[in-house]
Order: C-alpha cells, then sequence, then structure tokens
C-alpha cells in the first residue's frame, strides 16, 4: 500500500477506503469530520466560560480532546494511536458522570469522589497503553476493544438515564425537553449510521459509500455537547442563577444566565438619579 502511514495495524479499519483522498490521511472524510467534535468543544468552552463551574469547561476540554484524538486515530489507522481517540472519551463521561451526582450547593460525596474517578481513569487508560505493547496479537486486541467498548456502554448509560431524570424533572423549562428529544434522535440516526458502516461494509461500497461513519463524528459531537449543556442548566437552576437555553442560528443551544444588562438596569438608573440629584444638590450649595 503507498501510503505516508504504512498498513494500518489499528483494531477496527473503517469502512472508508484507506489513502483514497491523500496519501497522508489515511481516511479522509473520518478524519476530517472530526473537526466537528474540535469545534463543539470550542464554542461550549467559550460561550460558557464566565459564571459557571470549571469542570464544565474541562468537559468542552475533553470534548476538543475527543476530536484531536479521533483526527490523530482516523488519519493514520495505527493501532498506539487507537488510545487518543478512546481515552479522552471515558475522561468526558466521568466528567458527566460526576456532574449529575454532585449537582447540589453542597457536596454530598466529599474531596474524594473526583480523586477515585480521576484514578480510575488514569488507571484505565495506562492499561490500554500497556496492552497497547502487545498488539501483534489478535487475541489482546479483541480483548481490549471489547473492555472498552463494555466499560464505555455501562457508564454511557447510566449518564443517559440520570439525564433523562434531569430533564423530567425540569420538563417545564423552556427548551429543555425539545433539546433533549433532539440530541437523542440526532444521536440515533448517528449511531444506526455507525452500525451500517460497520457491518455492511462491502455492500456499500459496491454501490456508493456514504461515509456514515463520518456522519456519525458530525452527531456524535452534536449529541455529547447536548447532553453537557443540559447538565450545565440543572447545576445552574440548582445555584439559582437563573438560566436559560438560548441558541445561535437556531442550531447551537447555549445557556445563557440572566441578562446582565437586565439585571444591572434598576442599579445603573438608580445611579444615574442619584448622581443627578448629587450635581443638583451641589449646585445649590454653590
Amino acid at each position: 500500500m503507498n501510503s505516508f502511514w504504512g498498513k494500518p495495524t489499528s483494531t477496527v479499519d473503517w469502512c472508508e477506503k484507506n489513502y483514497e483522498v491523500s496519501y497522508y490521511i489515511a481516511e479522509f472524510f473520518n478524519t476530517l469530520s472530526s473537526l466537528c467534535l474540535i469545534c463543539a468543544g470550542i464554542f461550549g468552552f467559550i460561550m460558557h466560560s464566565k459564571g459557571f463551574d470549571h469542570r464544565f469547561k474541562l468537559g468542552f476540554g475533553t470534548i476538543i480532546f475527543i476530536g484531536i484524538g479521533s483526527i490523530i486515530f482516523h488519519g493514520t489507522l495505527l493501532y498506539p494511536f487507537e488510545h487518543f481517540d478512546g481515552t479522552p472519551m471515558v475522561f468526558y463521561l466521568l466528567i458527566l458522570f460526576y456532574s449529575i451526582n454532585e449537582n447540589k450547593k453542597e457536596r454530598k460525596y466529599g474531596n474524594w469522589f473526583p480523586i477515585v474517578l480521576f484514578l480510575w481513569g488514569l488507571i484505565f487508560s495506562i492499561m490500554l497503553i500497556v496492552l497497547g505493547k502487545y498488539y501483534e496479537n489478535q487475541i489482546i486486541k479483541l480483548v481490549e476493544f471489547y473492555i472498552f467498548q463494555g466499560s464505555f456502554l455501562l457508564m454511557a448509560v447510566y449518564v443517559y438515564l440520570r439525564v433523562i431524570a434531569i430533564v423530567i424533572n425540569l420538563k417545564n423549562e423552556k427548551g429543555i425537553v425539545a433539546l433533549m428529544i433532539r440530541g437523542t434522535i440526532i444521536f440515533l440516526i448517528g449511531y444506526i449510521g455507525w452500525n451500517i458502516d460497520y457491518h455492511f461494509c462491502s455492500e456499500m461500497n459496491n454501490i456508493l459509500n456514504p461515509q456514515l461513519h463520518a456522519w456519525w463524528h458530525v452527531t456524535a459531537s452534536y449529541s455529547c455537547y447536548s447532553l453537557h449543556i443540559i447538565v450545565i442548566f440543572d447545576r445552574s437552576k440548582i445555584l439559582g442563577k437563573n438560566p436559560k437555553i438560548k441558541w445561535v442560528c437556531i442550531i447551537l443551544p447555549y445557556v445563557g444566565l440572566s441578562d446582565e444588562s437586565e439585571q444591572n438596569l434598576p442599579t445603573k438608573v438608580m445611579s444615574s438619579a442619584e448622581r443627578k440629584l448629587i450635581v443638583q444638590e451641589v449646585s445649590v450649595k454653590d
């Protein structure tokens, strides 16, 4: 194979034909679509940089790293780089897991909880890296792949069910239910495409490959971002910050806190009136 990175050694070689578009990029469309994750993370980080807990900025940063890792993995299809794609996903779920369990004003589990979660993620990452030395062994490859998928799936299901509970509790809040439904539908469409791409690759390549795994990156980035927004909204609501779901071009949601101009308007008017009164008093005295 005439390619920059050589023969693929990853656990899974996706349906996109390798090095068909570029000599330097193994899976061009899968790599390009990973930019959606980076963009979603950057947008979320910028829009929630002030007035929100640092945990959420860390979550958006993790989404950015998922996108970077996905680019490295799909761009090379080398097994050692497969960790760059999977490990950030685990830490992103750990952040969500922490956020939905520690969403009250007072900590429920104390300082040990985030430490334990971080250590679990660290140990899991080290396990992936250590087993990576034996990537020539097909059995080790499969065991590692299914251990990762199994742990990821269990954690993802738990987080999703807890987010559903949050949405039910906030059903009267404008935009929350619609955001959850939209994110879920988009995720399901992408996940169906992921499975079609994985299981019916030869059939698609015989007709026309629609690059469904690349579209999965687009849908997954939107769904992950949407879950994060709902958790942020719930936390802000509990803290009494009067959050609202706002939209950019009716597509990109974000959590907006009480309008600062509206909050400060009475103060500004009062201050202006007071200044005028002071000026009048000074003029009379003069």
